[in-house]
């Protein structure tokens, strides 16, 4: 692999590596601050995200050290959960209901996740033919 993928792919390795442990160690503070609220049943989502978070910033680990080649659902899952979690940042802005969080909290997310979305995309365009 190039210099210019590896680096992509440690980018959003460090991008999952971030939210795993956000929602891993901070499970409190973090439904706190960025979802305003705090319960068993949110801590208990909240981990189970940061452990598929976490499960992703593993397999990109591993193809770091072997290949990329036939990867590409892999890629696809990651793009789509950024995507996904963007587009649901940017329904709190546009209607300006941030709940019990504050928006700046919830942009700081938007800006974050569309980063993600952006290496991502780079990262498919660039090596679409090797990931099939």
């Amino acid at each position: 692999m190039n210099k210019t993928n590896n680096l992509l792919i440690i980018l959003n390795i460090f991008f999952l590596l971030y939210y795993a442990f956000q929602l891993l160690i901070f499970t409190d503070e973090f439904a706190l601050n960025n979802l305003g609220s705090f319960n068993h049943a949110i801590a208990g989502l909240s981990e189970i995200i940061g452990i598929i978070l976490l499960s992703l910033a593993v397999s990109l680990f591993l193809i770091l050290k072997k290949s990329i080649s036939r990867q590409l659902p892999l890629f696809v899952t990651i793009f789509l959960f950024q995507l996904l979690i963007f587009i649901n940042f940017l329904r709190y802005i546009f209607t300006n209901s941030p709940g019990e969080t504050s928006i700046e909290t919830i942009k700081f997310n938007t800006i974050i996740f569309f980063i993600g979305i952006l290496i991502s995309t780079i990262f498919i365009i660039k090596n679409f033919k090797k990931l099939n």
